[in-house]
């Protein structure tokens, strides 16, 4: 009689950052009032700045909305330029605060003796002063900025995901990856025997992106956190 093979109970859980513990809109909105503050000692007038870039972005998010102000406010040029107000951008202490329901989780599984990290590509300082802001590192047992490593190590490097199995001495399907992002997010824990979960939710940058072959796609797809949750506590 030939036994049924038993995955390893679930050990470590892996979260992506952006879009995933919180929605990137809401960064996105929080740097844009920030360039708004940084451009006017008036409150009211940067509150302003900050406001129409929020609006323009929305309206058409082609890359250049710093541009776009500077050409509806030519006087601006004069305060501030493209480089600066990106610098400010992403070097903001952004706005940002976690789910009661994600913390509730992260200490539920922490108390659990569950292993739990956070890997993420972006911009060195602006990923640090979003994981500061939404006070993730006391929930967290290890944390790893891609951009640490250099840009050739971002996701889907499997790099951090190596660091990661080092760490938590965890391999294969004892670590689950969450993340929202088809274009990279799943490759590498995919190609090393991980699981992965896709977490789509309305407003996400790319909900709607849909996955180019099973390389690049997670092997759960979950609309909402409590069946995430419940997934996972599945495998707990």
């Amino acid at each position: 009689m030939v036994s049924e093979r038993v995955s390893p109970r679930l050990q470590g859980i892996i979260l992506d950052l952006d879009d995933t513990l919180y929605l990137e809109h809401e960064y996105v909105q929080s740097g844009f009032l920030a360039v708004g503050r940084s451009l006017s000692d008036d409150p009211d007038e940067g509150q302003r700045y900050g406001e129409w870039l929020v609006k323009r972005a929305a309206q058409e998010n082609d890359g250049q909305t710093f541009n776009h102000l500077l050409t509806a406010f030519p006087h601006l040029g004069e305060r501030s330029d493209v480089l600066k107000m990106v610098r400010v951008y992403r070097e903001h202490q952004p706005d940002l605060r976690l789910a009661d329901e994600w913390r509730e989780a992260l200490e539920h599984w922490r108390h659990r003796g569950i292993f739990l990290g956070l890997i993420s590509d972006g911009e060195l300082v602006g990923q640090q002063r979003k994981v500061d802001a939404l006070g993730l590192e006391s929930l967290l047992d290890h944390i790893v900025f891609t951009d640490a490593y250099g840009k050739d190590h971002w996701k889907p490097s499997p790099t951090a995901f190596q660091e990661m199995e080092r760490v938590s001495g965890l391999h294969g399907p004892a670590l689950l990856y969450v993340g929202d992002n088809v274009l990279k997010d799943f490759v590498a824990p995919n190609s090393l025997g991980w699981r992965t979960v896709r977490l789509r939710l309305p407003l996400q940058v790319r909900d709607r992106l849909e996955p180019a072959d099973e390389t690049f796609a997670a092997q759960v797809e979950v609309n909402s956190f409590r069946v995430l949750r419940d997934l996972l506590e599945s495998w707990l």
